[in-house]
């Protein structure tokens, strides 16, 4: 038997559970799939979780090559942030604000139709993301958040597709466009290297088929660059496209390509930015940011005291020259408990607040120690305001 979920409406709309597909999709499962669904569905039921749609159970599933013992671990922590972050919201009707400045900075399409096997298609013009106007106006949860609504949107296609098309969808193919790429887009790297950790966690091997055009003389220094933080079967689903016009008609209905890939669909708009704040602004949020230089092979260490009661902290900071460098934010507590309020990542930019439980010491760190090279120039604050009673 399978397990039957009564009510997944919880979970978000029919299209973005795949419903169609999957009831597609479970015909088709062998003798032993049908007994991994099962007992993950008890598993799940047997911790709380219910009416749980079988659509999460497949993507487990599937990237765990039917184990379900495996699945059950991957599920449950992909069904807490669903829940938390109310990933069923995220749906075309109600698009995050943020996305706006996303479209502006990183020029995409989401909508631009299918490829030859019924897989919806996402569109960017690579080359023309502008990294720093992009640090300097959405934070990384901002970010996450766009690029969640963006998967959201493909899987409610690829349920669009499987039933139009009477077979299951279930990977989206990318057309990545590397025209204008230079140098200073390797600081998004970190975004990169983020948003496939985080498609790993909550979209396994979603994506599909990569096609890269107009890669240019620069593309293998690009793709040395990129390739070792990407998993093997991304890498093995990458094809370069020569001639984009002739080429890209082979694998796209002519509808789904801009008339630059030899097609006759709508071209991905580069939208204007100068209403976006700009990367060299000397104030943020009001506050007065500090300008230094951190020398290459060295890092910038300042500290900043609660002495008498609890403090609420806030920072910012942003990296000129579309550089990350290493930061992290540790609190020392009077009692001499060590917390981080902000673990160690390479960043570009950065803001966020941590409230102490009482008189404190917090030492803010920009670590530039390896890179042997390139020296990093930040514009930042750190500031403290004492509380009375901090929770």
């Amino acid at each position: 038997k399978i397990v039957a979920m009564s009510d997944t409406k919880s979970w978000g709309g029919s299209d973005y559970l795949l419903e169609d597909c999957m009831k597609i999709l479970l015909k088709d499962l062998d003798a032993d799939q049908k007994k991994a669904l099962d007992s993950l569905g008890e598993a799940l039921n047997k911790a709380g979780h219910k009416d749980v749609p079988n659509s999460f159970l497949i993507r487990y599933l599937e990237a765990t090559s039917y184990d379900a013992t495996k699945a059950f671990e991957k599920l449950t922590v992909f069904l807490k942030w669903y829940t938390e972050n109310k990933i069923g919201e995220l749906t075309m009707e109600k698009e995050p604000k943020e996305n706006l400045v996303m479209q502006k900075c990183i020029p995409h399409s989401v909508t631009n139709g299918y490829d030859n096997d019924g897989n919806p298609v996402y569109i960017e013009l690579t080359g023309k993301i502008q990294c720093a106007l992009l640090a300097a106006n959405i934070s990384k949860e901002d970010f996450m958040r766009c690029h969640s609504w963006g998967m959201q949107q493909m899987l409610a296609r690829a349920n669009e597709s499987a039933k139009k098309n009477g077979k299951p969808i279930r990977k989206f193919t990318m057309i990545t466009d590397l025209q204008d790429i230079g140098f200073s887009h390797r600081a998004g790297l970190p975004y990169i290297t983020a948003t496939m950790s985080h498609d790993d966690l909550y979209y396994p091997k979603f994506l599909g088929k990569i096609y890269i055009v107009n890669g240019g003389y620069l593309f293998p220094l690009v793709w040395s660059t990129i390739k070792p933080y990407m998993p093997q079967w991304i890498c093995d689903s990458v094809e370069v496209v020569g001639d984009a016009k002739t080429e890209m008609p082979k694998y796209f209905p002519k509808e789904t390509l801009p008339p630059a890939y030899g097609g006759t669909g709508p071209e991905v708009k580069v939208l204007d930015t100068s209403d976006l704040k700009s990367a060299a602004a000397t104030t943020y949020d009001g506050e007065e940011l500090t300008e230094e230089n951190i020398a290459a092979g060295d890092k910038l260490e300042i500290t900043i005291d609660a002495e008498n009661r609890a403090g609420t902290f806030g920072w910012y900071f942003i990296s000129e020259g579309d550089y990350d460098v290493g930061f992290s934010v540790s609190v020392e507590e009077k009692d001499g408990t060590v917390v981080e309020a902000r673990k160690y990542e390479k960043l570009i930019t950065d803001k966020g607040m941590y409230t102490s439980k009482g008189p404190c010491k917090v030492t803010v760190t920009w670590d530039n120690s390896y890179s042997f090279l390139t020296s990093k120039t930040i514009k930042f604050y750190a500031s403290v305001a004492e509380v009375n009673n901090a929770k």
